[in-house]
Order: C-alpha cells, then structure tokens, then sequence
C-alpha cells in the first residue's frame, strides 16, 4: 500500500511531463535514479554547468534513450522547454530571474515533504544543525524508534523511500538551499539560529533569512515549530509572518507557554502540558560550548515531544561525542592541546569558539572572502584578544587590516596558504596551551569543502615529522 501511494504520486506529478533535472551532482543523480524507477519512459533533460556531465552520466547509468544532455555554458537554455524543473541545492536561484522558469521549479526537499511531511522532524540553522539532527537521531535510536536521517547532511532524501514505513521518523537536516522556493513545511520545525553566511548564493542576507524561515512558514494547524529565543532575527520574523503552528522556544523564560531552558545545573522542558524538571542535566555533557547548549536543548525537546523517555534523553547527551570538525580534540603534540573547528566559516561560531576555549593561545582565521561582516568578531578580538593570532587569505587579510591600523598591518602574520599557517602554529604554539582552527571563512578558495580543510589540519597536527 505504501509503495504504491509512492508510485502514484510520482504518476500524477510527472507522467506526459518533460522535466529538467538542474544541477547533476550527488542529488541530481539521485533525483535520476528516483525518476527511472517510478517512470522508465519519462522525458528527462540533464542541465548542468560541467561539460563532464555527459560522461559523468555514461560511467554511471550507461544510455538512456529518453534522456537529452545540455551541459556547459548553455545548460540553462532547455529550462524553457520544461515543464518540471527539479533543482539540486547547489544551483543559485540568482541565476534564474524569468519567472516563467520559477513558476516550474521543485527540488527533492519539496517532493519529498509532500510525500512524507507528517513524520518529517526538519532542522535548520546557520550553524549546528548537523550536530543536532545526529543527536536527536542517537536519542530516537536509543529508545528503539524506527528512525531514519538524510539530508544536507549527507544521504539525498529520495534515496531511502524504500526504508520508510507508516511508523518512521524522518530526521532530515535542511540547508537554506533546500528550504529556498519550497511551498510546504515539516510537521516539527526547528530552528536554531540565523547568521550572515552564503551570501554569494543569495540576492541579498534578507533572501538567505527567507529561505531558512521556509521550513515553519508553510505549517499547519497542529505542527510544532521550536525555534532560538535568543535570536532577534527570529523574533523578526515570526513578528512578520504568523505561523499556524504551536510555537516551542528554546531558551525559554519562565512564564513562556511551552520550551526547553536550562537554569543552573537544571533542564526544564515544557511540551504545553506542564513543566518537568531534568536535574543535573545541563553540566554533564561532553559536548562543550553554549552554542552546543542550544543544540541539546533542541534536540531534547524534539526528542520529549515525541514521547522519548526523559532518561533516555539524559544518557544519550551524556555520552554524545560531537561530530567531526566541530570544537574537535585532535590530540596533544608536545604538550600543545590542538582543536579543529574547520566547521566555523562565520563570524558568529568563532567567538562562540573562543569563548568556548577563552585560554586559546594560537588561532587560525581566514579563508576565502565572501564578503561576511566580520565587526562583531573584531570587536571581540579587541576586548578579548588571543595571544598569536594567523591569518589566512583574503577574509584572513580583510580580518587583519580592521583589527590593526594600518600603520600595525607589517605586525600581523599574514599567509597565503594553509600548509604554511599550520606550520607556523606549530612553530609558536607552547607547551600547555590550545591552539585553535576556526576559520571565521569559507574554505573553498584552498579546499573542496570544510571537511578537506579539517582533514588536512588533522593530517598535518598527527604527522611525525611536522616541526615541532
């Protein structure tokens, strides 16, 4: 029966349809294996800025008869011929500006929201949304729920349809990417915070804060939305555009309707139907930093609202790790403690670094520039200044000339490249004390992405003959 409801709506949707697939990269192609399931005759045009998409698309599937490639300079002319564009996260809405080719575009988020919304627990945020959904994900495994993750995070949504049943829960991680465009929102929200990021993406950071809002702005009656009481732009927002949903905050203050806070050593959650007290909660937790705070405080509360045994809840944040390339320990090196925050590429999560690890000696900053105001770290730079600080490329230089008069500029320790900065961290770095990557940038002038970045710092942290 499930299968088949399934099937029936990818008929409806798509059959006598020509539909463009915009953008052929990991979701791309999982939106072409999806598609040639359900529909083996179906008219697919494959639009992509690489010219490699066409053998891209030979290693992997082989031919296809009903297929029609346009890649390269041209790859958005087809658009025009369409009548579904189906558009992976990676492609700017900036380029598209004929409405007559927005009135025709979906994305897999959409698709898959309105096949599967009503068990879909959505999270977003400029940062920690892939710490929470994980551990929400640990918290609902533990209380042997059927549970399944996908999204930003790593696995396309369309690419476990076959793994869900009536009684799954869908933990889908939501970049602004995917949220940007769509029309239908999770039944539980979460958002946890909105910052200046991907800006080159956008028109403008009011387009970037649209998009994220998406994923409460098209709920029902019924749903849940949580979201940062400590947030202005959220408060903004919510001020502008009235949700349907019952709101959850985190960070709540006593009095609030219904919300999860932390007071002293104590965790209070309140669903609507009274408040419950989590004693000793909110200290023991390995994951360090107030923002990852606001992370656990989010998923606890998603975790409550969905019956999870307040115990449960307890022990999975007790032994919760964390993710790669956020706040990570690498190790000690000569008695030097090291700690890959490559993750951090705004402003925001650096001093929340910081403040995390305030007796951090050596700090690596910068990356490529995009533009992001980087006041609000300055300011915290002045008043709580680091010891050795070594900055990276154009953000780092960016960084280095509004923190120094120009006059002081010759003082900085400027680099051009990665391997150089680490090197130079190691050299200054003295036993006992912390030195600290947390870019403040993008890493994609260097690396492919965050991770590449991290990886590497690891790689040059653990190898013996690094100088020491």
């Amino acid at each position: 029966m499930r299968k088949s409801r399934i099937a029936d709506y990818f008929h409806l949707k798509f059959v006598g349809k020509t539909v463009s697939l915009l953008g052929f990269g990991r979701e791309g192609k999982s939106s072409y294996r999806t598609l040639r399931y359900f529909l083996p005759d179906l008219k697919i045009i494959i639009s992509d800025s690489s010219h490699q998409c066409i053998d891209e698309f030979a290693n992997e599937f082989g031919t296809d008869p009903n297929v029609r490639f346009c890649c390269g300079e041209d790859y958005l002319n087809p658009l025009y011929q369409s009548d579904i564009i189906i558009k992976s996260p990676g492609v700017s809405l900036k380029l598209l500006t004929d409405s007559e080719i927005l009135s025709k575009i979906t994305s897999q988020t959409e698709i898959f929201l309105e096949l599967f919304r009503d068990q879909v627990i959505g999270v977003t945020g400029t940062k920690g949304k892939s710490t929470t959904v994980s551990l929400l994900y640990q918290i609902l495994r533990n209380a042997d729920r059927d549970v399944l993750l996908g999204g930003n995070i790593g696995k396309p949504p369309l690419d476990f349809l076959d793994k869900i049943s009536p009684d799954s829960l869908l933990v889908f991680e939501m970049s602004s990417h995917q949220l940007e465009n769509i029309k239908v929102s999770p039944k539980v929200a979460v958002l946890l915070n909105i910052f200046q990021e991907h800006l080159d993406h956008y028109k403008s950071y009011r387009y970037y804060q649209l998009a994220k809002y998406n994923i409460a702005r098209w709920q029902k009656p019924g749903d849940i939305f949580i979201w940062n009481g400590e947030s202005e732009i959220l408060r903004e927002l919510l001020s502008e555009f009235l949700t349907e949903s019952e709101q959850m905050v985190i960070h709540c203050k006593p009095g609030d309707k219904a919300g999860a806070r932390c007071n002293d050593d104590n965790l209070y959650i309140d669903d609507g139907s009274g408040e419950i007290c989590f004693e000793n909660f909110c200290k023991r937790r390995k994951l360090p930093g107030k923002h990852n705070l606001t992370n656990i405080l989010a998923a606890g509360l998603a975790a409550y609202i969905k019956g999870v045994d307040p115990e449960i809840i307890r022990k999975t944040t007790e032994t919760f790790d964390g993710l790669p390339h956020r706040l990570e320990f690498i190790g000690e090196r000569n008695g030097v403690r090291y700690y890959n925050d490559s993750i951090s590429t705004i402003p925001e999560s650096t001093i929340e670094a910081l403040k995390t690890f305030p007796d951090t000696h050596t700090l690596l900053l910068g990356g490529f520039d995009r533009g992001v105001d980087y006041s609000a770290l300055v300011s915290y730079l002045k008043n709580h200044p680091v010891n050795r600080i070594l900055f990276i490329g154009k953000a780092g230089l960016r960084i280095a000339k509004e923190l120094f008069h120009s006059d002081e500029l010759s003082e900085a320790m400027i680099f051009q490249d990665f391997e150089s900065t680490v090197k130079a961290a190691i050299g200054i770095t003295p036993a006992g004390a912390i030195c600290l990557l947390s870019p403040a940038a993008a890493s994609y002038d260097m690396f492919k992405n965050f991770e590449h970045r991290g990886e590497k710092f690891r790689q040059m942290i653990l190898e013996k003959d690094s100088p020491a």
